[in-house]
């Protein structure tokens, strides 16, 4: 007797590729199996298939595709690369080092980054976090809002993986002179973008969040920004080398065109599905004498990301326990995947120690 389906509940941290995405890589692979960078025939094919992507996925995120300050898009390897070349970018083509400004609601590999800004003489700034619902716009806006001397960069998550609060963007709007990267991750599948109405000068994503495939990011550059690259070659406008992966493009693109026309009656269908979850784990668990907690409850969430905390019980305790039931389920973000440290913006939200190693 074949074993049930397991119950997947961690769709935050990658989702199954949607059945017509890998149809529309496999067209894709019968055409683009050379190298884009090749002159002859085979290559200008597979040329013409990334470029294509390149089109669709930077109309279907709002770019700005024409005129002389061209929005661009860069592939990447993943979000977690885009946040790099975003914030190492920006910071190497800074006049000089300066203040970055960040917050623990920020993806690990945007920690990462500004780390290895601060190692180049970068001041890292972290906002506090609103305690109710874990943003940081308006910290940032004020923080940013005093004239300064020194460059200054910012980092928002539009997302946050850990509390699935949606941060005010247009509260930074004032700052729009201060070069901002923006981690669209979470936000891409369910969230309307439209980039070039966005206080933003770069914006990352990855199609593994909505049905596309692994292996593939971008980076959205707003027409005019300077950046260095963190990996220097000839592919991708000078600013990620390696041979491009095509089949990858034609999937990411593909992912995003299927959740930009279904988005409204998906986040709907979600956002049910996840009151739901919620309420019912909150009433089983207090009539079992467990007490339960649903973090930024009150927040403009997005639909996907319900966080509950179980005061006296031990998170990865509870995981693996789900687990064993055939139930797949997170205790933070999948980059932080076995940590026994509390999610960084719990933390930073002034949440009490318990709550903050007892949430799934």
């Amino acid at each position: 007797m074949a074993s049930p389906s397991p119950v997947y509940l961690d769709h935050a941290a990658a989702t199954p590729l949607d059945p017509a995405v890998a149809a529309a890589m496999e067209r894709a692979q019968g055409i683009a199996y050379a190298n884009p960078s090749s002159q002859h025939a085979a290559g200008r094919a597979a040329r013409s298939v990334l470029e294509d992507a390149r089109e669709r996925i930077l109309m279907l995120l709002g770019g700005r595709e024409s005129g002389p300050v061209r929005d661009r898009l860069v592939f990447t390897s993943g979000a977690s690369e885009a946040n790099h070349l975003a914030l190492l970018g920006m910071a190497a083509a800074a006049a000089g080092a300066g203040d970055l400004f960040f917050s623990r609601r920020d993806h690990p590999s945007v920690l990462s980054a500004a780390a290895a800004a601060g190692r180049r003489g970068w001041r890292l700034r972290e906002v506090p976090l609103d305690a109710a619902s874990g943003l940081a716009g308006a910290a940032v806006a004020r923080a940013v809002a005093a004239p300064a001397t020194r460059p200054r960069l910012v980092s928002l998550t539009l997302v946050c993986s850990q509390t699935g609060s949606i941060e005010d963007i247009s509260c930074v709007a004032a700052a729009a002179t201060v070069p901002m990267h923006v981690d669209a991750t979470q936000a891409a599948g369910l969230v309307p973008l439209v980039f070039h109405d966005l206080p933003a000068t770069t914006l990352s994503l990855a199609p593994h969040k909505f049905g596309g495939p692994r292996g593939i990011g971008g980076l959205l550059i707003r027409g005019g920004t300077v950046l260095e690259p963190v990996q220097a070659g000839t592919q991708e406008q000078g600013l990620r080398g390696g041979t491009e992966a095509v089949v990858l493009a034609a999937g990411f693109a593909r992912a995003l065109e299927l959740a930009a026309a279904d988005r409204d009656r998906v986040a709907a269908s979600v956002a049910r599905l996840r009151d739901r979850l919620e309420r019912s784990l909150v009433d089983v668990a207090r009539r079992g004498g467990i007490e339960a907690h649903v973090i930024a409850a009150d927040a403009v969430r997005c639909p996907h990301i319900a966080t509950v905390a179980f005061p006296g019980l031990d998170r990865q305790a509870v995981a693996m326990a789900a687990d064993l039931a055939g139930v797949c389920l997170a205790t933070g973000t999948a980059c932080a995947s076995g940590s026994s440290e509390p999610a960084p913006a719990l933390v930073a939200m002034g949440l009490s120690p318990e709550i903050g190693r007892a949430h799934v």
